[in-house]
């Protein structure tokens, strides 16, 4: 897993952010041409209001989460962890909706995406700065079975908004899963194998 997020923009497939209908808002990395259309599109049939989903896909992984009418989607390498990619939803749902009045924008019928092309430079900047946001905190957790110190990115905002403390978190990992429980300083109060079904 990815220990270090200086270049993330390195580990990022796509960022998309859509309305049921239609992509509003799409980032690739420079000479991308590869479509993520099908991956959208199961995107769209799960996408559920403030719930993040992670999916893992081959050699990539996507994160997506409905936020009112809009879905945002990022696709990533394997190496990369999911509360890292929550993050940055989070904070460019934040910039989008800062920018740009989306519930008037899209109560027009003909709306064109060309209008948030000017985003480009938000998410740049996003991805260029990311570190710097502030938005995650790394935890080093022992693994039992690993026998190693396993470095851990927890997405500020879940520890932040918890209703008590300390809050649990499940993190899977070669094969097998181990359950952590963060204090509000995001020390680690503890850690416990758990068994993983799906």
């Amino acid at each position: 897993m990815l220990s270090d997020f200086n270049n993330i923009q390195d580990k990022l497939n796509f960022i998309n952010i859509s309305t049921d209908d239609m992509t509003l808002y799409e980032w690739k990395p420079p000479h991308s041409f590869k479509s993520y259309i099908l991956d959208l599109n199961i995107v769209k049939e799960h996408a559920t209001d403030g719930i993040f989903f992670h999916i893992y896909k081959g050699n990539s992984k996507l994160v997506h989460i409905r936020k009112n009418n809009l879905i945002y989607t990022v696709g990533a390498v394997n190496e990369i962890q999911f509360h890292l990619l929550e993050a940055l939803l989070e904070h460019i749902d934040i910039k989008f909706n800062e920018m740009f009045d989306i519930p008037v924008i899209t109560s027009f019928e003909n709306v064109s995406p060309s209008i948030f092309k000017n985003f480009d430079k938000e998410i740049e900047k996003i991805i260029r700065n990311f570190k710097d946001l502030n938005l995650v905190k790394k935890i080093n957790v022992h693994c039992r079975v690993c026998k190693k110190i396993l470095p851990i990115f927890v997405k500020k905002s879940f520890v932040e908004s918890a209703d008590s403390y300390p809050v649990p978190l499940v993190y899977s990992h070669q094969g097998h899963a181990i359950l952590c429980f963060i204090d509000k300083n995001f020390d680690v109060r503890g850690v416990e194998l758990v068994n993983v079904t799906g």
